[in-house]
C-alpha cells in the first residue's frame, strides 16, 4: 500500500469523524474539492449550537490521542487559527477514557521486570487521571511509601508514528494546494510537534528533568518537587512520591482553608498525562 493511498484512506476516516461532529467547516478552510465537501455535509447531523472550536475538540477526542495532543499543540497558535478557535482547542485536557488496569499492570511488569505484587503492596484499580499520552494510578510500595505511577498508553508510539506521517503528508499537500499558506510553515510545525511528543513518550526524560529541578530548588521551602522513585521508573513507567494539596487555580478553596495566598508553597508535579 503506497503512502498516498494509505493516507487518503485515513483522511477519509477523519473526514467522516469531522462530519459526525459537524466540523466540516475545518476541511472547507483547507481547500478540499467542493464536491467532496458537499458529500460530507450530508453526513453531518443538525448543526449544534456550539462554536467550531468546540466541535473540533470533540472530534479530536473521537479521533484519539494523536489529535488531542495536536489540538493542544496548536492551541497557542492564535495567529494561525484565530483567537476563539485557539481558545476552544485549549480546552483539550484529560478527556480520554482510561485503558484497562490489567493492561496497565502488564506494562509495569514488562517495563520493570518484576511482578506487580513484588513492586507494590497496593495498586489502585481506578486510575487517578487519564489523558492523551498516559494515565496515572496511585499505589503503595512494599516499604510503605505512597506513590503515583504514570504509565504510557499501550501502542501509543505506533499510533503517533502513523498520524505524524499523515500530518506531514497533509502539510505538503496544503503547501502545494494553498501557496499563500506556505508562510505558516506547517511542515515545520508538525516536525516540532513530533519532536516534542517523542520526548514526552520517554518518561525517563521527565524523571531526569524533575530531578534536576529538585536540585536547582534545594533549600527553597517555597517550591517542592516530588521525589523520583528510580527503581520503579523506565521509558514507559514513571513513579514519583505521591503529593497532596490544592491546585493553585482553586483560589476560593485555598482562601477558605486559611492560606495566605501571598505565601502559598508552589509544588511541581508531573505534566498532564
Amino acid at each position: 500500500m503506497t503512502r498516498t493511498f494509505r493516507n487518503v484512506l485515513r483522511l477519509i476516516a477523519i473526514a467522516q469523524t469531522l462530519a459526525r461532529h459537524s466540523a466540516i467547516d475545518a476541511l472547507e478552510a483547507v481547500g478540499l474539492p467542493r464536491p467532496l465537501i458537499w458529500a460530507l455535509r450530508h453526513l453531518e447531523p443538525r448543526a449544534p449550537n456550539m462554536p467550531l472550536g468546540a466541535r473540533l475538540a470533540a472530534a479530536a477526542v473521537a479521533l484519539g490521542p494523536s489529535f488531542i495532543k495536536f489540538g493542544q499543540a496548536l492551541s497557542p497558535r492564535a495567529d494561525l487559527l484565530g483567537a476563539e478557535l485557539a481558545a476552544d482547542l485549549g480546552q483539550l485536557r484529560d478527556r480520554l477514557p482510561p485503558f484497562s488496569t490489567a493492561k496497565a499492570k502488564e506494562v509495569v511488569e514488562t517495563e520493570l521486570g518484576a511482578n506487580i505484587d513484588d513492586l507494590f503492596a497496593t495498586f489502585d484499580d481506578k486510575p487517578a487521571a487519564a489523558a492523551s499520552i498516559a494515565q496515572v494510578h496511585f499505589a503503595t510500595t512494599r516499604d510503605g511509601h505512597s506513590v503515583a505511577v504514570k504509565i504510557l498508553r499501550p501502542g501509543i508510539e505506533q499510533a503517533f508514528a502513523r498520524d505524524i506521517d499523515l500530518l506531514l503528508w497533509l502539510a505538503g499537500w496544503i503547501a502545494h494546494a494553498k501557496p499563500a499558506w506556505r508562510r505558516l510553515r506547517l511542515r515545520e510545525s508538525v516536525e516540532t510537534f513530533a519532536n516534542m511528543v517523542q520526548v514526552e513518550m520517554d518518561l525517563r526524560m521527565e524523571a531526569a528533568a524533575a530531578s534536576e529541578l529538585a536540585e536547582n530548588f534545594e533549600g527553597d521551602t517555597s517550591y517542592r518537587v516530588p521525589t523520583i522513585d528510580w527503581p520503579r521508573t523506565s521509558r514507559r513507567v514513571l513513579t514519583t512520591a505521591r503529593v497532596f494539596g490544592t491546585p493553585i487555580d482553586q483560589v476560593q478553596e485555598l482562601a477558605s482553608a486559611g492560606h495566605n495566598l501571598d505565601k502559598v508553597c508552589l509544588l511541581y508535579t508531573s505534566p498532564s498525562p
